[in-house]
């Protein structure tokens, strides 16, 4: 499967709101992926049938925030999150992180949107992917990586979080020579003492060696590292690469967390597993 996404080669600004969440902060997060091959019952093959019950069920759990695999739900008129969350009677999670995107015989990734909650009203905060591998040449430096920085540093530091979409932890190196990550663009250097998580929602599973020690690496000096992402991914003989584990994996301080999905009983034809991380017990 080939994810197409308009915004990764374009002029690379954010699609930033008026408002801006600098105050989240993330103790508890309920870690969510699915099997984007697969229709569920309302006939869409996003999130959309499941988005209130996994919300309740991780409200009820203490979560304060939700992060959702890639492709997370169809922009569409007959499903509005904003408007579905404002109508919930949710207290304990204050922040959701999703992808809106179009579905068909090519899935298109749209626009990420941070919805978070403030004085008791849901309003949301828009992002764009930048890239998805980098081009190790100057122009590309130039035109994508400064750029970069200066967006994340200006626009993504979001209390104790950031976020990097998918391809973008590409922003560090693996060098063949040393056969370890290296910060080349010293993109750890922007980031602020508080913030602790990097939350690296995916499109796809990655199965190549070193997308997990650039995990492990940005995970270090007392950080998190949370990546989720949608099951369903074929290689060209049409065998699904799905793997054994959960469909996420986290690091913290150089080392990995092993998050057990939970057992629930939320209805679904999606393969729908849930993980929950509790940052001041795991």
């Amino acid at each position: 499967m080939v994810m197409k996404n308009k915004s990764e080669h374009s002029n690379p600004k954010s699609v930033k709101s008026i408002n801006f969440p600098n105050s989240i902060s993330i103790k508890k997060v309920g870690i969510i992926s699915r099997d984007y091959r697969k229709e569920d019952k309302n006939k869409f093959r996003d999130f959309s049938y499941t988005f209130k019950s996994i919300l309740l069920h991780l409200n009820q759990q203490g979560c304060d925030s939700a992060i959702f695999s890639l492709f997370t739900l169809i922009k569409r008129k007959s499903f509005d999150a904003k408007q579905t969350l404002n109508k919930m009677e949710i207290n304990n999670i204050k922040t959701i992180f999703i992808e809106e995107f179009i579905d068909g015989n090519e899935r298109e990734a749209g626009e990420y949107v941070v919805y978070f909650k403030d004085k008791n009203i849901w309003k949301e905060y828009r992002l764009i992917q930048k890239f998805g591998t980098l081009k190790y040449t100057k122009s590309f430096k130039d035109t994508v990586i400064k750029p970069f920085k200066a967006e994340v540093k200006a626009q993504r530091l979001l209390g104790n979080c950031t976020v990097l979409l998918c391809g973008e932890t590409n922003i560090v190196k693996y060098s063949k020579a040393s056969k370890k990550i290296e910060d080349k663009f010293n993109f750890l250097r922007i980031l602020n003492k508080d913030t602790n998580i990097i939350l690296n929602p995916i499109h796809d599973r990655m199965t190549r060696f070193e997308m997990k020690l650039k995990r492990q690496y940005l995970s270090k000096n007392k950080r998190w590292v949370i990546s989720v992402w949608s099951k369903g991914k074929s290689d060209k003989n049409g065998k699904i690469k799905d793997g054994e584990k959960p469909a996420w994996t986290i690091f913290y301080n150089g080392k990995e967390k092993n998050i057990k999905p939970i057992v629930c009983s939320i209805s679904n034809q999606i393969n729908l597993e849930i993980g929950i991380l509790d940052l001041n017990n795991a």
